[in-house]
């Protein structure tokens, strides 16, 4: 924990430097909710596709929105924290201390949870408070419970992402695009059923829209536990098959770089 704790800071002083960014960041919380709001207004709640999550549109779209920059932390933070230590020159240095490379890795994406999480929580509040989202307090726990699996499952996609940095080194258009394809088939503005079959199809096999699933299950009064089950199921069998392969992905990276010199290199 001493050491998760010391990259927190060390990240926090680090972010807390561009002020600009910082406030930008918050900025776009505002749009967002802006944006999921007005849109709200031309979308019927009645539809028959909404009516498992409550029929409200708002807060549809709210939860997609807030979760969609949640999960794309887990997607980007890893890879991310490693083109910050190969440009800042510390990569190599870390790399050859004792320290299990899985757990640098962890800690470096440390505070990129930490603060998404923070904002995760002021899209719903704020969503709450100027908009009137639906959301049911007494379920939050469910609802927490079901993000914390997907993010389980969603972040071995950005291990694996981390293990390519390594070798290529630059993963950003990769990522964009991979980001992209989940905002497309997770279930972010619309249910995945009003997509065409081969798409449900394929949504299916993605663990963000198991995860956007339960969680919008999860925040209706009456939630219905049984589906929220088998959506948790789904995310326990993808964490339990690709956050290892994922891992092995990572290690088997770092040790081609130190084979070839390369750990540096950016």
């Amino acid at each position: 924990m001493k050491l998760v704790a010391a990259f927190v800071r060390r990240d926090f002083r680090l972010e807390r430097s561009y002020r600009l960014a910082l406030i930008t960041s918050f900025a776009g919380i505002f749009s967002t909710l802006l944006s999921a709001g007005f849109l709200s207004r031309l979308v019927p709640g009645d539809t028959e596709a909404l009516r498992p999550f409550g029929g409200d549109y708002f807060t549809f779209a709210l939860v997609g929105t807030a979760a969609l920059s949640y999960f794309s932390v887990a997607l980007g933070s890893f890879a991310g924290s490693l083109s910050q230590e190969q440009q800042m020159g510390t990569m190599e240095a870390l790399l050859v201390t004792p320290i299990d490379p899985k757990l640098l890795l962890v800690c470096g994406a440390a505070w990129p949870f930490c603060f998404a999480t923070f904002q995760l929580v002021i899209y719903i509040a704020l969503g709450a408070l100027l908009f009137h989202a639906e959301v049911a307090v007494a379920n939050l726990a469910i609802a927490g419970g079901m993000l914390l699996l997907t993010m389980a499952a969603f972040s071995a996609v950005g291990l694996a992402a981390a293990g390519l940095i390594m070798v290529v080194k630059r993963t950003g258009a990769l990522l964009g695009f991979v980001g992209s394809a989940f905002g497309l088939l997770g279930g972010v503005l619309y249910p995945i059923s009003v997509l065409p079959r081969p798409l449900q199809l394929l949504a299916q096999a993605l663990p963000m829209s198991h995860g956007l699933e339960g969680v919008r299950l999860a925040l209706v009064p009456d939630p219905d536990l049984s589906a929220i089950g088998r959506d948790a199921l789904a995310l326990a069998l993808f964490t339990a098959v690709l956050v290892p392969l994922a891992f092995w992905g990572f290690e088997w990276s770092v040790r081609r770089c130190r084979r070839t010199g390369s750990l540096g290199h950016y």
